[in-house]
């Protein structure tokens, strides 16, 4: 030590030293209890000893004392390293100047902007509400009967009851739900929810109270705006009983499904009603998703503790890391740092799974949170608050591990591992920046050129059917012949008014009475004519003729003859079998890459059917507005729609329609067969392709 002489501070004297729980490997340890600033620290038997042998107020003279008498080697370092642990912590008394600046130091070190506090709190932050220590105390003697074994040998009996009745009233019981909807109901729903959150957290309190554990504080907490009850149990670290920790994270499950087992039995016997409803909720929905949020052990809720505890690994989150951050420098860069902490070989194994389960579990949640406020905030606000937790929760992390890679990257070695990691990069950077996806896929529909579906133009009476579906027909030929005696009476008048009119102006040079409106009956007369001809053209409309020479595809088995047949009703399908098409539904984001003339292929779903060669003869200049039901996600389409009207099948995003002409001719096709379409396109890399995604996203979400 360059011949200095250290001298050891003396630890806080408000400080509590006891008993800790075993750690994994069975190792005893010793926990600190900072009653100043409600902080708890494990420590385990080398700094237990020397902690009590801290009085001799020398590293060397601790040292000397431990080799020779103590369990262990201590040596100086071990003895400065633990000083720096404890000075780091405040947990030794301030003497002189230096000491003082040094907790300076460390304040305004733990001091933090405001905006990065803002980061970090606007998500989650807690308000207590009250120090329940006293009402604990007065109330537990009246429940402690709670505990009692007897009353588990109840509940389990009431739930193989409950299982046995609800066979029968099954139905009855998932219909209970409906009373929710409604003002009275609501007002149900919200007096059972809170009921049976406070009811959770109390039987955390109760279960720390039981096994005398000091609840600091119990209230609310607002988790991505949404309000959540907490209780302070940090008090079971004293606890060196796993089996007592355990138990005291299980409490509020456990209250949890004793009133749902409780609530389950009053169901049978309240009347239907919201209060009926209400108990529903309680004996099912809620500690359902109790069960799935607070036994969630990627979070730090009740799982999380559990599995702490269960494991006997404190601090079970950051160990994880740095365990997972270190094997990951490893395989990648070939690292030789010491492992951060060693665990036997099956540990090991569940923390580095735990940790990547963590990750990517974050990865995703952040992702979610992002979304969830840009949408609850108005749109400048919530955009950037999607930023910012991009970028701090899911981005800062990323780059500080790449910082550290940099910083320390003359650890690396060119081994195996760092050869494979560059292959592995190059590989990733040319797959994002290399122009390589040049098809374009998008659905379609491969169908007769020539194709038309002949409809009802007016209401008649169906008098013939001259065609038989699969019968070859010329162009103009009489499919289908109609009547209409409502239409034949109104012709009959007609044609009486016009000859009429026509027999008046004959005498109109004869009688003089008659030459004054001469001019009035050759105006009517031309009316009469016109609405003569235009019933004439209606009754042309009732014989349906062939539009071209084809072949009938299909006609409409509900015509009978002799009955009425209203306007619009199907008649008759007619197509030519000669030429096909092919008609597809594009995005807009590859509209600039085909062009007409593009070569493509058509993959039919049929697996019978070869591949087609096509090519693109033309692209619509429009987004479709309205999309055939055979492309639609509703009709097991792949093209997703807006809305749930079933009149308009509106595309969620922009789509266009790109007709394409087979190049080969193929076996006629009796019917319409979907598939899909294979497009020659301009090379595009995924790095292209996404920043145009994004760049859209942001376009059509920034304007204000």
């Amino acid at each position: 030590m360059d011949g200095d002489v250290i001298n050891l501070p003396p630890l806080r004297e408000e400080l509590d030293l006891f008993p800790g729980p075993c750690t994994f490997d069975g190792s005893p340890t010793w926990t600190i209890y900072d009653p100043a600033n409600q902080h708890f620290y494990r420590i385990g038997q080398l700094e237990n000893e020397i902690l009590g042998h801290w009085d001799l107020n020398s590293p060397e003279a601790i040292s000397k004392q431990l080799s020779r008498h103590g369990l262990f080697a201590v040596g100086v370092d071990d003895i400065l390293h633990l000083l720096q642990f404890l000075a780091g912590h405040n947990l030794l008394q301030v003497r002189g100047k230096e000491a003082v600046q040094r907790l300076v130091g460390q304040s305004r070190a733990a001091h933090h902007h405001w905006f990065a506090w803002l980061i970090h709190h606007y998500l989650f932050f807690k308000i207590p509400l009250l120090r329940p220590e006293r009402l604990l105390a007065r109330t537990y003697p009246a429940l402690r009967w709670i505990y009692q074994p007897v009353v588990l040998y109840v509940l389990v009996a009431l739930v193989l009851v409950n299982l046995y009745l609800l066979i029968d009233r099954w139905e009855t019981f998932t219909r209970t739900f409906l009373h929710f909807f409604s003002t009275e109901g609501f007002i149900y729903y919200a007096v059972a929810l809170t009921l049976t959150k406070t009811l959770h957290e109390l039987g955390h309190a109760y279960t720390a109270h039981r096994y005398g554990c000091r609840v600091s504080a119990m209230g609310v907490a607002f988790l991505v705006m949404m309000p959540v009850l907490f209780t302070d149990a940090s008090d079971a670290w004293k606890l060196t009983s796993r089996r007592q920790r355990l138990a005291i994270g299980f409490g509020g499950i456990a209250a949890e499904l004793g009133l749902a087992v409780v609530c389950t039995t009053l169901w049978h016997f309240l009347p239907d009603g919201p209060l009926r409803s209400s108990v529903f909720l309680m004996a099912t929905t809620t500690w359902v998703m109790t069960l799935f949020i607070n036994l969630n052990p990627l979070m730090r809720f009740d799982g999380y503790f559990l599995l702490s505890d269960y494991w006997g690994i404190e601090n079970l989150q950051n160990r994880a890391f740095a365990l997972a951050r270190w094997q990951l420098r490893r395989i990648l860069f070939g690292f030789d740092d010491e492992a951060p902490e060693r665990f036997p070989e099956r540990t090991q194994r569940l923390l580095l799974i735990y940790a990547w389960c963590i990750w990517i579990y974050r990865f995703f949640l952040f992702l979610g949170i992002a979304l969830l406020v840009y949408h609850f905030f108005f749109k400048l606000l919530g955009l950037f608050l999607m930023m910012v937790e991009i970028g701090w929760f899911i981005m800062l992390p990323i780059a500080k591990e790449i910082k550290y890679w940099i910083e320390h990257r003359r650890h690396m070695e060119w081994n195996r591992n760092t050869l494979m990691t560059l292959s592995a990069v190059l590989i990733v950077i040319g797959i994002l920046l290399v122009p390589w996806k040049s098809r374009i896929e998008a659905p379609g529909l491969l169908k007769i050129a020539a194709h038309t579906e002949l409809f009802m133009l007016l209401p008649g009476k169906l008098d013939r059917i001259l065609v038989a579906k699969g019968e070859a027909v010329k162009e103009g030929q009489v499919l289908i012949e109609f009547s209409s005696s409502d239409l034949d009476s109104r012709l009959e008048q007609s044609r009486l008014k016009v000859e009429s009119l026509r027999w008046e102006l004959s005498f109109h040079g004869q009688e003089k009475n008659l030459i004054n409106r001469r001019l009035v009956a050759l105006t009517e007369l031309e009316s009469a004519v016109s609405e003569y001809d235009s019933l004439m053209d209606e009754r042309k409309r009732l014989t349906v003729r062939a539009p071209f020479d084809g072949e009938v595809i299909e006609i409409n088995d509900l015509l009978n003859t002799g009955e009425w047949i209203a306007k619009d009703e199907p008649l008759v399908t007619v197509g030519k079998f000669d030429a096909y098409q092919v008609e597809a539904f594009l995005a807009e984001d590859h509209l600039g890459q085909i062009q007409s003339g593009a070569q493509a292929d058509f993959y039919p779903e049929q697996l019978d059917w070869p591949i087609i060669p096509c090519r693109i003869v033309r692209i619509d200049n429009a987004a479709a507005l309205e999309l055939p039901p055979v492309f639609a996600s509703r009709y097991a389409g792949s093209i997703a729609i807006r809305g749930n009207s079933k009149d308009a099948l509106v595309p969620e995003t922009s789509v266009y329609r790109v007709w394409l002409q087979p190049v080969e001719s193929s076996e006629p096709a009796r019917r319409a067969i979907k598939g899909n379409v294979l497009i020659d396109g301009k090379a595009e890399s995924i790095a292209s392709s996404l920043w145009r995604h994004i760049a859209a996203v942001f376009i059509r979400e920034s304007g204000f």
